[in-house]
């Protein structure tokens, strides 16, 4: 044990008969670890034991208004030669040669201040442990100063406490009213919804690592975005380290790439002959569909790959029978329908089939197909799977998922999201998969993301305020929910193209920022391009955020609005066009203009400081 070091405590059970519950407990700067002295890894349904009873101890620990998370502590084995844990394995094994080096040298969780309230605060409750302190031992080696915020969770007084941390603190921050949603018992597919930054990814983070040190199996989390599972791994690497090796983060494209390998399942994608296969549709379809108030080629490319394929239809009489959600600000009557089925759509289908190729659509199918021919087995499957950002997926994606977690009506699968951070066209409603959800969806209403300043001037922005709660019943929008952090810094300025990048370096460097907290965020990678090119010329470190898993490095993160989705940051300095007024807008015209202020209102709500916004003018 460490009592030669300083700031830690230890608390033994004097009773000695602690059949179901920890020999002792120690609390210090590394976390709060429940001690089980044995020769033999105990069966799983003993350490469950052990680990309900600890929990039950930590639970509900209040220090003024901060709140400690009991599923946070880890079950560490004492033995006389430790065994080697697996991915799979709930607890931590050590012996005297590596009690220490376990203990001591990982990463900083709890302040001194904060471990010995805990330990005060449980023995307390515990009267049959007794309290060793080693307030007064010789100092020992340095740790490391990082903490991790997410470990306890913060309410209005911690709250104030936390700003002064570095930025990365905040990554997995977690407050006392979300805790319920975590322990929560869904017997099925369950959603958390609610406008951006109130915590709906932190939540989801947390109930997978509760999950992770309560069940064995294998976790699952993915997304439509490709970069945002490799950032929420380093997040879920805070909160549950020991069960990285058996949580798997990924995107779904290539999930579905991987699988379909695995299973030898033949694909050709092939970019090129897809864009070539929709030119030549469009070219004869052109003339009538291209008279349609409202469109163009972006539009008809968007009702084949999200409208007709990505909700799976393979009949002109289906794609006649759905309500195009999303899309209705122009109207597709009967005989438009029927034109677009056998001018653009058949002719599509027809050149990749002739080809040989798929799309991206095409190898989700049969994702879906070989799921139902031959489901993942042991080797394969998921205890849990995951979905963040679930709006931005296609219909036939949703159905994937819920085959991946099983496809059944227990499925362990948990979708995140809001429809009013759509950035993609289209739309549905869960049960549209066949996804039951009866009394499992959570609405989110509290920014826990962005100070007061920032979140004032996104609710300025008019980006749908009418929502769902992605299935049909009434949502919550982001001009309802209410700050708990207070200041903030929100500017917007218009700019002329041609003074932008002189204007933007002095910005930066007006504002005193660290290169760590910012990231400048556009709407198309050609743009991206550029301001990433004017950041270096000016001697800036830049790293694209095509390339940002979160780790926190000494540089300015540099991306389109698609690849920002779901991320924090301290600081936001936004470049996009001028908005439009939406008011005398219709059809096409007011569709296209709401997508733009919703992918404005994700790019302004990402920052929790300072947010510096540019609008562009000829």
């Amino acid at each position: 044990m460490p009592l030669s070091e300083r700031d830690w405590h230890i608390l033994v059970d004097r009773a000695g008969d602690n059949e179901g519950r920890a020999s002792g407990f120690a609390i210090g700067r590394t976390g709060v670890y429940a001690l089980v002295f044995t020769d033999v890894v105990p069966s799983r349904g003993y350490l469950a034991r052990v680990r309900k009873h600890a929990e039950e101890a930590f639970a509900g620990l209040l220090f003024g208004r901060e709140q400690f998370v009991p599923h946070m502590l880890d079950i560490m084995l004492l033995m006389s030669s430790a065994v080697r844990a697996q991915a799979h394995d709930q607890f931590l094994a050590v012996d005297e040669s590596t009690i220490r080096e376990t203990l001591i040298t990982g990463e900083t969780k709890l302040s001194k201040r904060r471990a010995r309230d805990i330990a005060l605060s449980v023995a307390d409750r515990l009267t049959w442990y007794q309290h060793i302190s080693t307030e007064s031992a010789p100092a020992g080696d340095a740790v490391a100063a990082d903490g991790l915020f997410g470990e306890s969770t913060l309410a209005e007084e911690a709250r104030a406490n936390g700003l002064a941390r570095p930025f990365r603190d905040w990554m997995t921050f977690l407050d006392p009213e979300q805790l319920a949603l975590v322990h929560a018992n869904f017997n099925g597919p369950a959603r958390f919804s609610g406008p951006a930054g109130t915590g709906k990814s932190v939540v989801a983070l947390h109930r997978m690592a509760h999950f992770a040190k309560h069940h064995p199996g294998r976790l699952l989390f993915t997304s439509f975005v490709k970069t945002l599972p490799a950032y929420h791994e380093q997040s879920f690497a805070h909160l549950a380290p020991h069960a990285r090796g058996r949580a798997k983060f990924i995107g779904l494209h290539a999930w579905t790439i991987d699988f379909l390998k695995r299973r030898e399942v033949p694909y050709y994608l092939d970019s090129t002959i897809r864009e070539d296969a929709f030119a030549r549709a469009w070219s004869r379809a052109r003339d009538v569909l291209g008279r349609i108030e409202g469109t163009d080629y972006q539009y008809w490319q968007d009702e084949l790959d999200r409208t007709i394929k990505g909700r799976g239809l393979e009949t002109r009489d289906a794609y006649k029978a759905i309500k195009r959600t999303g899309r209705d600000g122009i109207q597709l009557h009967g005989s438009r329908r029927d034109y677009v089925w056998e001018h653009l759509y058949r002719p599509y289908q027809a050149r990749m089939a002739n080809r040989g190729a798929d799309d991206f659509n095409d190898i989700i199918r049969k994702a879906i197909d070989e799921l139902r021919a031959r489901p993942l087995d042991s080797t394969e499957d998921y205890a849990m799977v995951v979905v963040d950002e679930v709006q931005d997926f296609t219909l036939m994606q949703l159905r994937l998922v819920h085959q991946i977690a099983g496809g059944g009506p227990d499925a362990n699968l948990l979708m995140v999201g809001d429809g009013q951070q759509q950035v993609y066209a289209g739309g549905w409603r869960i049960s549209d998969a066949g996804i039951p959800l009866l009394g499992r969806g959570r609405i989110l209403r509290r920014n826990y993301r962005n100070r007061e300043a920032i979140l004032r001037y996104t609710q300025q922005i008019e980006a749908g305020n009418s929502v769902d709660d992605l299935d049909g019943g009434r949502g919550f929008v982001l001009r309802d929910s209410d700050s708990v952090l207070p200041g903030g810094e929100a500017s917007e300025r218009l700019v002329s193209r041609a003074e932008i990048d002189t204007l933007l370096v002095r910005a930066i460097k007006d504002s005193g920022l660290p290169a760590t907290d910012i990231a400048v965020i556009v709407s198309t990678r050609k743009d991206a391009a550029h301001f990433q090119a004017v950041l270096e010329q000016a001697n800036f470190p830049v790293l694209s955020l095509e390339e940002y898993d979160g780790t926190q490095l000494d540089c300015i993160k540099v991306g389109t609005v698609y690849r920002a989705k779901g991320m924090d940051f301290a600081a936001v300095f936004h470049i996009a066009d001028k908005p439009i007024d939406t008011t005398h807008l219709t059809g096409g015209a007011r569709d296209r203009a709401e997508l733009l202020a919703r992918q404005r209102l994700v790019a302004v709500s990402r920052p929790r400081d300072y947010l510096w916004v540019a609008y562009l003018t000829d």
